[in-house]
């Protein structure tokens, strides 16, 4: 398997509006929509869409939203056979509020919180069996450290977006092969700004910073590379598209400041549509992108 998720699937419930309600405000909005998500699940689907081989370990309540959630999972041609099923606890969902290009979110984690340790024992060899594994921070901490420890011990390479922040130890992160916060969450986890964090962790650390691209350190010389211009229409998506496809691109034997530009291109392109999976785009859908850009060495 080229990429195994461990992560939070969820309903995202979608308001638009021009601007946030104050406390105790009611607020007309001006759109609504439901769309597939969760930060694991959108990492996947960017995955799979650039056609890389994807697998994921999740859970879902036996509710209509988790057969829906799994549905979705199976319709981006993701391998479902990981995806755990509770009684008697709802699946997760996220309720996002879009305004002025871009969005808030209150994530309520429902049976994304039973992705324990002991139910991820049970899934060690679709783990074990990835080039590379995607976790983030909607589930479980405890469960975040296991399969970073496991991973290491087993010499599996972990990309770890540390979204939404939580603390976590920084000996964790060194276990991982690469670390993507943005800049608000690598300072901190990393007490330290991000161009002396990423000269600390050369060829680990990918901090993302929006329209102005993502730092890293390669060794040799601290680099920017460079986002994309875009009109944006929902960013919700934009940094899980970014993860999927990191590691999608780096499992066709792409150099990381490459995989890092490809990446970022795609991110570009998530924004365009509503919704966290709307815009992902596929592997043509990409190319045909790849095209259009003039002067760039994106490959």
């Amino acid at each position: 398997m080229d990429v195994v998720v461990v992560g939070s699937l969820s309903t995202d419930f979608i308001v638009q509006a021009d601007r946030m309600p104050e406390k105790g405000e009611t607020l007309l909005g001006h759109g609504f929509s439901t769309a597939f998500g969760g930060k694991g699940a959108n990492q996947a689907v960017a995955s799979a869409r650039l056609e890389a081989q994807t697998a994921f370990i999740g859970a879902v309540g036996d509710d209509t939203f988790g057969e829906k959630l799994i549905s979705n999972l199976k319709d981006n041609s993701i391998f479902c056979d990981d995806v755990e099923t509770f009684t008697g606890v709802p699946s997760g969902t996220a309720h996002i509020n879009i305004y002025d290009n871009d969005n808030s979110i209150v994530v309520v984690p429902g049976t994304n919180g039973l992705l324990t340790p002991e139910v991820l024992k049970k899934h060690l060899k679709a783990i074990g069996e990835a080039e590379y594994v995607l976790v983030q921070n909607e589930i479980p901490v405890e469960s975040i450290e296991y399969v970073i420890n496991h991973c290491d011990q087993n010499g599996v390479k972990v990309i770890y977006n540390p979204a939404p922040y939580i603390d976590i130890d920084v000996s964790t992160l060194e276990k991982c092969h690469l670390v993507t916060p943005n800049e608000i969450e690598c300072m901190s986890l990393f007490n330290m700004e991000p161009s002396k964090a990423v000269a600390k962790y050369p060829n680990k650390l990918i901090v993302t910073m929006g329209d102005k691209g993502c730092l890293y350190h390669n060794g040799q010389q601290e680099l920017i590379i460079p986002s994309f211009k875009a009109e944006p229409l929902d960013t919700t998506g934009a940094g899980d598209t970014f993860n999927g496809a990191l590691a999608a691109f780096l499992t066709q034997g792409k150099e990381l400041e490459t995989a890092i530009l490809d990446a970022n291109l795609a991110a570009s392109l998530s924004i365009r549509k509503m919704g966290a999976q709307g815009g992902i785009p596929t592997l043509e859908e990409w190319k045909e992108a790849v095209q259009d850009v003039q002067g760039s060495n994106i490959e």
